[in-house]
Parts: C-alpha cells; structure tokens; sequence
C-alpha cells in the first residue's frame, strides 16, 4: 500500500514538474539575448520536449504501477 502512495505521488510530482516545464518558455528563450530566429526555434523545441518528456515519464509510472 505505501508503496503504490509512493509511487503515485512521484509520478504526480514528475508530471507537474513536466507541465510546469512548459510555462517560462517563452522567458527561457528570451533569456538568450539577441541570437538567431534558428536557434531560437531550437531552444524552444528542446524546451517544450524536455516538459513533453517529464510528462510522458510520470504518466508511464502511474500506468506501470496500477
């Protein structure tokens, strides 16, 4: 039983870090200063899939675990 508390509750915690990954974006990006539209795209694109994959990592626990 504790085990599966455990288990939940980090999954929840790794998923809300994911989504809360995805909302300073657009400051992140902004952080950089004055570089290209390129890599703009690139640091956002990394961003957002970092945030995807935090996401995709707690729900896959919280699957595995039932």
């Amino acid at each position: 039983m504790l085990n599966q508390v455990l288990l939940y509750s980090g999954s929840a915690f790794i998923s809300l870090w994911g989504v809360a990954h995805l909302f300073p974006t657009r400051s992140v990006v902004s952080g950089f200063g004055d570089i290209s539209v390129d890599n703009k795209r690139i640091i956002t694109m990394e961003w957002i899939i970092e945030g995807i994959a935090l996401i995709f990592i707690g729900l896959i626990n919280a699957i595995v675990t039932t």
